[in-house]
């Protein structure tokens, strides 16, 4: 696959985004043969094109962090991808702005001193976490139907399109990050729950993979960067008039209306 065509396809990717099109996965007809290692030159491609119209990385996003998704999609390794300033939401979602917008609760952890893989163990992550946070992740495939394989969803920057942040630091010793349980609360009835455990056994693992997996590119996991370690519960669709509260056991609980 060469460079013109990664660029083609990451640019139909962003254009989806942007036109809040849903478009047919690439692997269905177009590029069955779509490899992991292509499918994240495409991602870089498509975030350089991001990046050149204006929009800035924040920080790295985990994906697929769930051990009974690894069975669902034939897979044994995690996934990432990058959320940008833009992306932000306050208290409000516009489901206009997305295609089918779904939510995952998730522990947001802030390195002290960047850590660089391979090597990276689960201790290394948890002597060097500054503060941690509650966070909600916007998925919103630009794929029909969330129907993907692996290289698509890759490529596709990991589904990432918005996220909330708790404004309230914690101190990862005020907390059992395995233990912390969360339930997503949507007009007033508990739909999902979940706990820390359901991100890879502990969420420092999450950064323990994405630290390994970034290593062997040269590349580290930085300091000071907001990092979303992997949905606690499954994704849930959210619909215009929804009011969603997701409370956690510790971390600040989170609300946000659907308009």
């Amino acid at each position: 696959m060469d460079n013109e065509l990664i660029h083609d396809i990451a640019s139909e990717l962003v254009n989806a985004e942007e036109n809040k099109v849903a478009i047919e996965r690439f692997t269905k007809e177009r590029y069955p043969d779509l490899t992991v290692e292509q499918a994240y030159h495409i991602q870089e491609a498509l975030i350089q094109i991001k990046r050149i119209d204006g929009h800035k990385v924040i920080a790295p996003k985990m994906g697929l962090t769930s051990k009974a998704k690894w069975e669902q999609m034939n897979v044994d390794t995690p996934i990432y991808g990058y959320i940008f300033d833009s992306m932000k939401v306050e208290d409000v979602i516009v489901h206009s702005n997305y295609i089918h917008p779904k939510i995952e609760p998730e522990i947001g952890i802030v390195l002290a001193e960047d850590i660089k893989g391979p090597g990276v163990t689960r201790e290394d992550v948890l002597n060097n976490i500054a503060y941690v946070f509650s966070a909600v992740e916007i998925i919103d495939s630009r794929y029909k139907d969330f129907d993907f394989k692996l290289s698509d969803v890759i490529a596709d920057n990991s589904s990432a399109k918005g996220y909330i942040f708790s404004k309230q630091k914690i101190q990862s010793d005020q907390l059992d990050l395995a233990k912390e349980k969360v339930e997503i609360v949507k007009n007033g009835s508990v739909i999902a729950t979940g706990s820390g455990k359901n991100v890879l056994n502990h969420p420092a693992e999450s950064i323990v993979e994405l630290a390994n997996m970034l290593g062997e590119q040269g590349q580290i996991v930085k300091k000071g960067e907001p990092i979303m370690t992997g949905g606690m519960t499954s994704a849930v669709l959210i619909e215009p008039g929804d009011v969603i509260e997701i409370n956690y056991t510790t971390l600040p609980t989170i609300k946000v209306d659907v308009k």
